[in-house]
C-alpha cells in the first residue's frame, strides 16, 4: 500500500521553504484570532494561574535565562508575528533581530516599532550568511519545521557568540517510539501542520554539544504546559461550533488568495488540534526547553 503520509512528510522536507510560506500565510491570522500572537506555550507554575500571568512569568524566565539585559546583540529565530522579539527589545538596550521564513508573519512583526528592533526575511538553514554572532539566541516552537534538525541546530550554535546563550524550545517526540505509534498518533497532525519530522530532546542536546556548546539545562515541560493543550482543544471546538456560513466563506476565500492548497490547510487546523492533544495525552509528544552556552573565549 502506498505510503501517502510518508510522501507528504518528505515533500515538507524537500520543499520546506514553500511549505512554511504557504502554511503560515494561510493560518497566521486564524491562530492570532483563536490563540494568540505568541505561537509558543506558556509555562504554568500553579493551579489557578491565568494564561496572561503564565505568559508574563514564562517570558520573564526566558529573558533571564538568556541574560538579555546584558546582551548587546540578540537574535530570535522563527520570530513569527514578533511578539517575543518585542519583549526582548524592551529588556535590553542592545540590538534585537527577528528572522523568519514567513513573509506573512513578518508583515505583522514589522508593525512593532522600537529603535533597537528589526526584522529580516531569512532562512534558519543559512544563519551563517548573516555574518553576525549574538549574545542571546532564542528559537521557540519552530525547530519541528526545519528540514534537517542536525544542520539547523549547528546553524543556531554557529551564531552564538563566546559567552552567549541559546534557548531552544521545541515539540519533541518521545524516545523509543515504534513506527506504528508514530504513524497512528504523530503523523496526522504533522501532515496537517507541514512538519517534516520530530526530533528527540536527547538528539538536540547531542547536536548542540557537538557544535561546541555546553548544555546547561534540558527540561521536559509537559506537566507545566498542560493548560495550553486544553485551551487549544477548547478553542478549536468553540471555533467550529460557532462558525457561521458567512464566516466560513470569508475565511476560505481569504485562504484561497494565498494559493490553491491554503483552504485545505485552514480546514485541517481544527482536526490538527485534536490529533496533537491526543499525542500529548499519550505522552508521545514532549515539550522541551534546552538552554545552552558557548564557553567564553580564554
Amino acid at each position: 500500500m502506498p505510503d501517502r503520509g510518508g510522501r507528504e512528510l518528505r515533500r515538507f522536507r524537500d520543499a520546506y521553504r514553500d511549505s512554511v510560506e504557504t502554511m503560515f500565510a494561510a493560518v497566521t491570522d486564524l491562530y492570532a484570532e483563536h490563540w494568540h500572537d505568541f505561537f509558543h506555550f506558556a509555562v504554568f507554575e500553579h493551579e489557578g494561574e491565568t494564561w496572561d500571568e503564565a505568559f508574563a512569568r514564562t517570558h520573564a524566565r526566558y529573558v533571564e535565562a538568556l541574560r538579555v539585559d546584558r546582551a548587546t546583540r540578540v537574535l530570535e529565530v522563527a520570530c513569527g508575528r514578533g511578539g517575543f522579539a518585542e519583549i526582548l527589545a524592551v529588556a535590553t538596550e542592545g540590538d534585537v533581530l527577528g528572522v523568519d521564513l514567513s513573509r506573512a508573519q513578518l508583515a505583522h512583526a514589522r508593525k512593532r516599532r522600537r529603535p533597537n528592533l528589526r526584522f529580516l526575511h531569512h532562512d534558519v538553514m543559512r544563519l551563517d550568511e548573516l555574518g553576525e554572532t549574538f549574545d542571546a539566541v532564542a528559537c521557540m516552537d519552530a525547530a519541528c519545521y526545519f528540514p534537517d534538525k542536525r544542520r539547523a541546530t549547528e546553524q543556531l550554535a554557529q551564531v552564538v557568540a563566546p559567552g552567549g546563550r541559546l534557548l531552544l524550545i521545541d515539540w519533541c517526540r518521545q524516545d523509543g517510539l515504534n513506527l506504528l505509534q508514530e504513524e497512528l498518533v504523530l503523523r496526522p497532525f504533522m501532515q496537517f501542520w507541514a512538519v517534516p519530522s520530530l526530533e528527540t530532546a536527547g538528539n538536540y542536546a547531542s547536536y548542540l554539544e557537538g557544535s561546541g556548546l555546553r548544555v546547561l539545562a534540558a527540561d521536559d515541560l509537559n506537566d507545566r504546559v498542560r493548560p495550553n493543550w486544553e485551551l487549544g482543544y477548547e478553542r478549536a471546538i468553540a471555533a467550529v461550533s460557532d462558525l457561521t456560513y458567512e464566516e466560513a466563506a470569508r475565511m476560505l476565500w481569504k485562504a484561497k488568495q494565498v494559493g490553491a492548497g491554503a483552504p485545505r490547510m485552514v480546514k485541517e487546523q481544527f482536526a490538527a488540534a485534536l490529533y496533537i492533544k491526543a499525542a500529548y495525552d499519550a505522552g508521545f509528544l514532549r515539550y522541551t526547553a534546552i538552554l545552552a552556552e558557548r564557553p567564553a573565549a580564554v
